[in-house]
């Protein structure tokens, strides 16, 4: 295996357990550690770039406004970095980390899927499964049954209180925090579901026992996480999932059954079965909070654009200005164009402008259109799993920020780089049919 492959491989390993060594093993090395995924991301980067050209896509994929947008987000980022309005030239910089850190993935993952069979992405699925989720999975349940003193629940930072569903704690896993935690759980739902569908969908059993275990195990720990958003995301990006694909006779019967038998499952365990405890504390905090602060965070999601307008202007104050980390290189607490609000599109608007944020908008879009043509197309269970599971990330990603979140931005441009891969293979594969299917025309038979 190439370097520049291993050490994609290695980025994606330290995302997942870079929460762990930072909490436990060298607790001293935070900051270090916090910079290494982006330096081994970026050494594959350059080591790829050693034999290939660093910006080229598949040839698929240059008819399409998948480039254009690229270049043009990344344009505005980079031109963002010298706002005027910037507070300091450290907030630009820790700003163009944060919005262009994970784009190498786009670039990375194609070649990756074009050169993998089918035989070693289920292989690599399965041991990925069994030795990594499956331990994390363990671990979340270990937690949640721990009181919040325990060491196990310590955060990376030394907190007065730790978050907690009822009277346990919201698990965090390997991961620094729950906004981590959450987004790696979701990915992991969708691709348990893609997993089953597939396996349902060609027959395989060894992808259906594979996808189930996968999906009952987040469906186990995700609501101890303590979030309604991530669980009811998981459901919509699921059931969209279900809407889309090209089944073939009898499959969507059949996943029905199967989601059916499971929610009877879930029901009759909730109150009697310690594994689904984390159910009972989930219904009882949304009781507890009703259903007024869920409606204010989705309607600020979809009102951002508008109330920000004014405000952010068509060009905005400057990439890095709403990190969370900004305030340490600024000696002011608080400066034109910082919003102190957990609404990530609100802060994404105020950094970019109206003009950066619709480019963003327009590129995310055109990611999403390409994976639910990748979904349509499928012919393998691989690119069902493939496409399915980056369909369901961009989907549920379309309006959430991408770029204040590690883990959600380093899943997201990860599964778009991979859905971009299947994409282009799909496109090649229908071009050559449709060549050979013009020669058949024009050949005189004698």
């Amino acid at each position: 295996m190439k370097l520049w492959k291993k050490l994609v491989g290695l980025f994606f390993l330290l995302v997942i357990v870079d929460g762990a060594l930072r909490k436990w093993v060298l607790p001293s090395f935070e900051t270090a550690l916090l910079l290494l995924k982006d330096v081994v991301l970026w050494g594959g980067f350059l080591s790829y770039a050693w034999s290939r050209d660093p910006f080229e896509l598949p040839r698929p994929l240059r008819s399409t406004w998948v480039p254009l947008f690229l270049v043009a987000y990344i344009s505005v980022v980079l031109l963002q970095a010298f706002n005027l309005r910037q507070p300091s030239l450290m907030v630009s910089a820790i700003g163009v980390k944060a919005h262009l850190a994970y784009l190498p993935l786009v670039v990375l993952l194609p070649p990756i899927i074009a050169q993998a069979t089918e035989e070693q992405v289920v292989k690599f699925t399965s041991a990925y499964a069994a030795f990594v989720y499956i331990p994390i999975l363990a671990l979340c349940v270990y937690q949640f049954f721990q009181p919040a003193t325990a060491w196990v629940n310590q955060y990376v930072r030394e907190m007065a209180t730790v978050a907690k569903v009822q009277e346990y704690v919201r698990v965090t896993g390997t991961f620094s925090y729950i906004g981590s935690l959450t987004p790696y759980l979701k990915f992991n739902g969708y691709l348990g579901g893609a997993i089953l569908l597939a396996g349902v969908q060609w027959s395989r059993r060894r992808l259906t026992i594979l996808g189930g275990v996968i999906l009952a195990g987040t469906a186990v720990v995700l609501p101890m996480a303590g979030g309604r958003g991530p669980v009811l995301l998981v459901i919509g990006g699921l059931v969209a999932l279900f809407l889309i694909v090209r089944s073939q006779k009898g499959t969507r019967l059949k996943i029905l059954s199967v989601t059916l038998l499971f929610a009877v499952v879930v029901g009759q365990g909730v109150g009697g079965n310690a594994l689904l405890e984390g159910w009972d504390a989930l219904i009882e905090r949304a009781e507890r909070a009703g259903t007024e602060e869920a409606e204010r965070r989705t309607v600020g999601l979809l009102l951002a654009p508008i109330e920000q307008a004014e405000e952010a202007g068509l060009f905005g104050y400057g990439v890095g200005t709403n990190h969370q980390a900004a305030t340490r290189f600024v000696a002011a607490s608080g400066w034109e164009g910082r919003l102190n609000v957990e609404n990530g599109v609100q802060r994404i608007i105020m950094e970019l402008g109206l003009l950066g944020w619709g480019i963003l908008m327009a590129l995310k879009t055109a990611l999403l259109y390409i994976a639910f043509r990748a979904v349509r197309r499928s012919q393998s269970p691989v690119e069902l799993i493939i496409s399915a599971t980056g369909f369901c990330m961009l989907l549920s990603n379309i309006l959430l920020p991408v770029v204040f979140r590690l883990v959600r931005s380093a899943l997201y441009w990860g599964t778009a780089g991979a859905v971009l891969g299947i994409w282009s293979l799909q496109e090649v594969r229908r071009e050559s049919r449709l060549a050979r299917s013009q020669r058949s025309k024009t050949t005189v038979p004698f």
